[in-house]
């Protein structure tokens, strides 16, 4: 024991020793900044900084979507206040030198490049969650539903936004782009939280359910498409420059679905045989994921329409890609979406809602928000017939869960100069609401189904449209 302990102290001990020597008598970190104070790569550089606001966002986001669980809350909306009381909000109402400490200027483009990326891949195993077959299979009801919960909201959205544009004008869109825009936040739906919420409820596999969700999955289809459109709008110099981009983006999908699809089935099929391919063609499915993102920012789209096709194109019943898709869902979750919630909340400025009419206006866009979709849904099922007035209230109620879907398209509003300041953060305040009042209205709407052999099954398999389950919880 004498001699591991002599061996140790010199061989350890006293290099480290030296080392703190050379530190405190010669310095570290190079030269400081005398802007800042900071040296330019030690403790306080960018780097530090970047990791000390990572840090704090996944752990209030994780803070936040535990005790949204414990209160019957899908996790994103606990997630998403998480990162709203790290803003200008709440922190830097009440502490604005630790708000400014934690999220300085420099780290904000960083931070934002990070929640990009997080959501490109989200949308991803959005796409690769898609239930295809239940949109296949899906009843008429369905089709009918979803169709009508989106075009509906879309019209009066659109009738709203012509009152909205004299009060909160956008930054630069034409009033056409303006009026889509805000008609189409009005119509969206959020698949994802939606079905995390039915199955939590033991709805997911119930006839009830899966009505809803084959309208809310035609409903997130529809909506991704008018999004194209918007979006080539906004972007487009001239109508012209719009229309080929629409075209340039219907070229891509067909290409996706004839040629790359049944090339990735083969493909992985080929790779699962050969155990020492699969770390290539991992790496081959992710770099796919980022250039199909390249391709349509470049048509004048945005990314996300194109990781969102990477995804609906993936071989989803291959156990190689859900074990790809599991690794990208981990980082996904625990750390770039909390980063992108943050980004959300760090753009929201309730100090801009200046005077009662501003935040009368904010609760008028609440409530048209919501009785454009519940009341939509509900009329819509029951003049189809088959449904008692509770089941289709029930309806009304999933379609009005719009979650990270309706941040994703109010983040590009803000993005694309669209959405003023006040607006997004009024339209974000009715995102949370709507997300948050579903839970609690199925459970008074509808008592929980008993529970099936489907439900009991833990976890929730990952190889249909349950893959999602995680991600969304």
């Amino acid at each position: 024991m004498r001699r591991i302990l002599s061996v140790y102290s010199i061989t350890v001990l006293v290099p480290i020793a030296a080392v703190v020597a050379l530190l405190v008598t010669r310095g570290a970190g190079g030269p400081a900044n005398p802007a800042t104070g900071h040296t330019s790569d030690g403790v306080g550089g960018p780097l530090f900084q970047l990791f000390i606001a990572a840090s704090v966002v996944i752990a209030a986001a994780a803070l936040g979507g535990t005790v949204a669980r414990r209160l019957g809350q899908p996790a994103v909306v606990g997630e998403l206040l998480a990162g709203f009381a790290l803003g200008p909000s709440l922190l830097g109402a009440l502490a604005p030198g630790v708000q400014h400490a934690l999220f300085p200027a420099s780290v904000l483009p960083q931070l934002d490049l990070l929640a990009q990326l997080g959501v490109v891949f989200f949308m991803f195993l959005v796409g690769a969650e898609m239930p295809s077959g239940l949109l296949r299979k899906s009843s008429r009801a369905g089709l009918v539903i979803g169709h009508a919960s989106i075009a509906i909201p879309f019209l009066i959205g659109v009738a709203m936004a012509l009152w909205l544009h004299g009060r909160y004008p956008s930054a630069g869109a034409s009033l056409t782009a303006y009026l889509l825009f805000i008609g189409l936040s009005f119509a969206i739906t959020a698949l994802p939280v939606l079905a995390r919420i039915l199955a939590e409820r033991r709805m997911l596999h119930s006839p009830l359910g899966v009505t809803g969700m084959a309208a809310a999955g035609i409903g997130d289809a529809t909506a991704w498409s008018l999004l194209v459109a918007v979006i080539a709008i906004v972007r487009g110099t001239s109508l012209t420059s719009a229309l080929l981009a629409v075209v340039y983006v219907t070229a891509f999908v067909l290409v996706m679905m004839a040629v790359v699809r049944p090339l990735l089935a083969r493909t992985v099929r080929w790779a699962e045989r050969r155990p020492s391919y699969r770390d290539a063609v991992s790496a081959g499915l992710i770099c796919l994921i980022l250039v199909s993102a390249l391709a349509t920012d470049r048509m004048g789209v945005h990314t996300i329409f194109g990781a969102f096709m990477a995804g609906a194109v993936m071989p989803r019943e291959s156990p190689l890609f859900r074990e790809i898709a599991g690794k990208i869902q981990g980082v996904t979750v625990w750390v770039m979406l909390p980063l992108f919630f943050a980004t959300v909340g760090l753009r929201t400025e309730l100090s801009t809602l200046v005077g009662w009419g501003a935040w009368l206006t904010c609760l008028a866009i609440v409530a048209v928000a919501v009785v454009a979709k519940v009341g939509s849904a509900t009329v819509t099922a029951l003049a189809l017939g088959g449904h008692t007035r509770r089941e289709a209230l029930a309806l009304g109620a999933m379609m009005n869960c719009r979650g990270l879907t309706e941040l994703i398209v109010l983040n590009l509003g803000v993005q694309l100069g669209v959405l003023s300041p006040a607006l997004f953060a009024m339209f974000v305040c009715m995102a949370v609401v709507t997300t948050a009042m579903t839970g609690p209205l199925l459970r008074w709407i509808t008592p929980p189904p008993p529970p099936t052999a489907k439900d009991e099954r833990a976890p929730l398999s990952p190889a249909k449209e349950d893959l999602h389950a995680p991600l969304l919880s």
